[in-house]
This record gives structure tokens, C-alpha cells and sequence, in this order.
């Protein structure tokens, strides 16, 4: 039988603090929600199997489809049908949110961790950054939290928990499809290792769950191209210097970052991982079992691997070494706490718990009042909001308009479907598309040229092409909008050139017409 205070109070704790950040500004944490908010929408318009996608026309999206975003749009679909999107762009959030910590909540109990709703909170208030991400509607508050269910399903070695979260993973965010695997290969090792033992079924349901949760979608080829487009040709080019216009996400986590937000949380785990080496050492003394070793060990060894990609690759990794590294320091406590009595350790059980609860109390006000700040710096919910209008009711269905910025591609495909769009979620996607076209869009973008660009990553004199017939011609661009703040030179440029009419300006956009 269910217990309400077990498993409903906790549940209702974590859904109010999530909705506590989540209605606390109106604006939105970050542009991507807008994005999916409007995926939901148009599969609602066109249905769930017409996966085409020319809304970005000069990019692979455009060749490829939507597929790779497929489960994550038709579960945005029915928040999408809500006469207020803009709230039900909050409401998906503080949904997501809350059942993610509640995931974490329900790993915790059932591996028998002391405090288990403890460890909750502590996860949310890490860090500023990975209280941001516990706010967001993007497909990461879904991957993350089944993540945590396949950890627990493959040590208990429940082969349809472990399938039903491996095809949820690969459904919902087909780049993180590696992550099961990953983890697969981490416990069955862990388990050879402790338990000398193989069992083959929880391998089998990994398989098996992140082939299905590829195949369940239309287009899935197209889907696979995206991925390796996104994943391998992005880490590729990135290691090899190329200049793309990344966002932050995908680039690593600078020290900066890493001392002045991750601290507490860095100093936690890399104590744990001294003193999981100091019980292992003396083995003899405490009394673990075979499944707490395994638990440890696979979590300090999982958190690592996202350690370092986060501070080598994309700091995107960084809430999942968060994740396991939180389940590291609870799983090494409930250690210390069940050995207290025996090993005369109650009074150091004392001081950790009244230590943890200290960290939680300052990370607590230390990240609140941190997002806050940033919820007030982050994305309006009009955001280019009257522009898109203006466009949507002054141009033709199917007009490119030429964004200056790939990431104002979300509000603008939110606000209005009737245009396509240069570029948007991720420059690769231009890049990979056309390399010269995506060199002539950079250059404009960065505010570097006007009246001439560029079509190579190193331009000489005569490699200047013409700004106007790139943009009439190359891009087949009807329209250009910008922000005023972010490109004053093209922005002047295109003001005093009788190629293009200033059609409709606001404080901080404007759009001009091509001739």
C-alpha cells in the first residue's frame, strides 16, 4: 500500500519548489522551450507523421526532418492545444521538473539511502546552473531522470524497468541514445567484478530499448544523420578548431564557471571519492555488501566520465555528473551511517549530516537567489514577439526571412510558421548544410562585415562578395530581421542602403525588406 507521507508529501514538496522557481518571473529560462512549445503546435496542425521541416531551409534540419526531436514534440503536443501556450510552456516545466526530482526521490528510496528526500534537494540546489535546468522544457528533463531509473533498474537487475527507460532515452532524446549503453557497460563490469556474475537479460533490454526508441519515429534514417551530424561531425569540428558560432552549451565548462557556481558541489564529490578509497581500504571493518560496493563504485565511475566531458567537450554533461555524483556522496553517507554504531563512527555520522545540511541551507540561498537574478536577465515571453507578427501578417507563406542570429530562430518559429528561417538550434545544422553559405551567414551575424562577406573560414580581398546578392540570391531571402543592440553595423548598413526598406522597427528589432 502507498503511503501518503512516504511518497505523497514528498512528491507535493518537490512540485512546490519547483513551481516556486517556475512562477516566480514570467520570462522563460531559456530560448530552446520556445522551440518545442511550437514543435508541439505544429504537430498538432500537420500531425505527428508529417515530419518535414523547412522552417530552417538552409540547414540539414531542412534536408533531414524534425525526427530527431520526434518524442519530445508529441509529448509537447497536448501542453501545445492549451489556449495559453505561453503558460503551458510554465506548466510543461514545473510537470517535467517536478517529476524529474520525484524520479530522483523514487531511486533514492529504493536503494535504501538514508535521507532519501534529502538528496533531492540537494541535487536542485547543486549549482545555479542545474537548478536552470530542472526549469527548462527541453528534452534533457526527461533523459536525465530515466537515466537515474535504468541506473537502479540495471543494479537490481529488472530487465523491463532497465528496457522501458532505455527506449524512453532513446524516444524522447536520441542523443543521449548512448547514455544507456554507457551505463550498461559500467555496471555489468561492476558487477563481474564484485558479484562474478553475468546476467545477460538487463544487456539485452538495453539493446533492445534504445533500437526501438530510434526506430519509433518516422524518418529514423534521417534522424541517425542528424545525430551524427550534431554529436560526432560537431565534437569533430570543435576539437579541431573550427570557429562555429557554438552555443555555450557546447562548449566546456570553463574554470570560472566550474569554481564559482560547482564548488561546493566539486568539493562533496571529490571528498567521496577519497572516502570511498578509505572504506574500500578497509574493507574488513565495514560491512558492505556486494550491491553497495557496486552502487559506489558505478556512480563515482559515471560521474567521473561526465566530469570530464563536461569540462573536455560540452558543459551540457555537467547535470548528470551532478546527478551521479549526488548519489556517490548519499550512497557513501547511508555507508558511514549504517556502520556508525559498530565502528564507534556516530559521532562523525553527527557532523557529515550537519555538515550536508549546512551545504543544502547555503547552496540553497546561494542558487535561489542566483536564478532569480537570471530569470530577470533571461528570455521574455514576447520575446520578438511583435516582429514575428508583423512578419507573419505583412509576407508570404514560405518567405525566407534572414536571421542574423541562429538562436532567434525558437521565438520566431513559436510566434510565427508562415516564414522559413535562415538557421536556428545549432550552427552545425548550417554548417554541414553549406560550409560557404554558412561563412557568409557568420560573418553578418558577428557584425563583422556590411556591405561585403564572405563565403570561407579565412577571407582575402578577393573572396568579398556582395552582401545583397548573397542575401537575394544565395539565401533566397525575402526579409531580414535583427537586434539592434547585437548588430548596430549591419543594422546601420542595411538603414542606409536603397537595396532594402526598413519595413517595421520596435525598441530593440527591426525588420528590412529586400528589393
Amino acid at each position: 500500500m502507498i503511503s501518503l507521507k512516504s511518497w505523497g508529501v514528498p512528491f507535493l514538496a518537490l512540485l512546490a519548489i519547483i513551481a516556486f522557481f517556475q512562477f516566480v518571473s514570467p520570462n522563460i529560462p531559456e530560448s530552446d522551450s520556445f522551440y518545442y512549445m511550437g514543435l508541439g503546435a505544429l504537430y498538432s496542425e500537420q500531425g505527428i507523421f508529417n515530419v518535414d521541416f523547412p522552417w530552417i531551409f538552409h540547414s540539414t534540419i531542412h534536408t533531414f526532418s524534425s525526427s530527431l526531436w520526434w518524442g519530445f514534440g508529441v509529448v509537447m503536443l497536448p501542453f501545445s492545444l492549451l489556449p495559453d501556450q505561453l503558460l503551458a510552456i510554465k506548466i510543461a516545466g514545473l510537470i517535467f521538473g517536478s517529476l524529474a526530482l520525484y524520479a530522483y526521490y523514487y531511486v533514492s528510496r529504493r536503494e535504501d539511502l538514508v535521507m532519501p528526500l534529502f538528496w533531492p534537494f540537494l541535487l536542485f540546489f547543486s549549482a545555479p546552473n542545474i537548478l536552470s535546468r530542472f526549469l527548462m522544457v527541453r528534452p534533457q528533463i526527461i533523459s536525465l531522470p530515466l537515466s537515474f531509473l535504468l541506473f537502479s533498474g540495471l543494479l537490481n537487475n529488472q530487465s523491463w524497468l532497465v528496457f522501458l527507460a532505455s527506449f524512453g532515452i532513446a524516444w524522447f532524446h536520441l542523443n543521449f541514445a548512448w547514455v544507456p549503453i554507457m551505463l550498461l557497460v559500467i555496471v555489468m563490469t561492476a558487477k563481474l567484478f564484485f558479484e562474478k556474475s553475468f546476467n545477460w537479460k538487463p544487456a539485452m533490454a538495453v539493446l533492445s530499448g534504445v533500437l526501438l526508441g530510434w526506430v519509433a519515429r518516422p524518418q529514423f534514417w534521417n534522424a541517425a544523420n542528424l545525430f551524427y551530424i550534431q554529436i560526432f561531425q560537431q565534437i569533430f569540428e570543435k576539437q579541431g578548431g573550427l570557429p562555429l558560432l557554438f552555443g555555450k552549451e557546447n562548449l566546456p565548462l570553463p574554470a570560472s564557471i566550474l569554481f564559482g557556481n560547482f564548488l561546493i558541489i566539486l568539493i562533496l564529490w571529490l571528498a567521496v571519492i577519497g572516502v570511498a578509497a578509505w572504506m574500500s581500504s578497509r574493507s574488513s571493518r565495514f560491512q558492505l555488501g556486494a550491491k553497495e560496493k557496486i552502487t559506489l563504485w558505478t556512480s563515482i565511475a559515471i560521474s567521473s566520465i561526465f566530469f570530464l566531458l563536461s569540462i573536455v567537450v560540452a558543459r551540457r554533461a555537467y547535470d548528470f555528473w551532478v546527478a551521479f555524483g549526488v548519489l556517490a556522496i548519499a550512497m557513501a553517507y547511508s555507508i558511514i551511517v549504517r556502520n556508525s554504531t559498530h565502528l564507534r563512527l556516530q559521532s562523525l555520522a553527527n557532523n557529515l549530516m550537519i555538515g550536508l545540511w549546512a551545504a543544502l541551507v547555503f547552496l540553497a540561498l546561494f542558487s535561489g537567489i542566483k536564478i532569480i537574478d537570471a530569470l530577470k536577465q533571461s528570455y521574455a515571453p514576447n520575446e520578438l514577439q511583435e516582429v514575428s507578427l508583423w512578419l507573419k501578417s505583412n509576407s508570404k507563406p514560405g518567405e525566407i526571412v534572414f536571421n542574423l542570429h541562429w538562436a532567434d530562430f525558437s521565438p520566431l518559429f513559436f510566434w510565427n510558421r508562415n516564414n522559413y528561417y535562415v538557421g536556428g538550434l545549432d550552427p552545425i545544422f548550417q554548417y554541414s548544410y553549406d560550409p560557404s553559405l554558412y561563412w557568409k551567414f557568420h560573418y553578418l551575424s558577428t557584425d563583422q562585415v556590411t556591405k561585403k562577406t564572405c563565403g570561407a573560414i579565412e577571407c582575402t580581398s578577393d573572396q568579398l562578395v556582395d552582401t545583397y546578392g548573397v542575401l537575394k540570391n544565395d539565401f533566397n531571402a525575402k526579409y531580414v530581421v535583427l537586434t539592434k543592440k547585437e548588430n548596430p553595423a549591419v543594422f546601420q548598413y542595411l538603414s542606409s542602403d536603397s537595396h532594402y526598406v526598413k519595413s517595421f522597427e520596435t525598441e530593440k528589432e527591426a525588420v528590412f525588406f529586400i528589393k
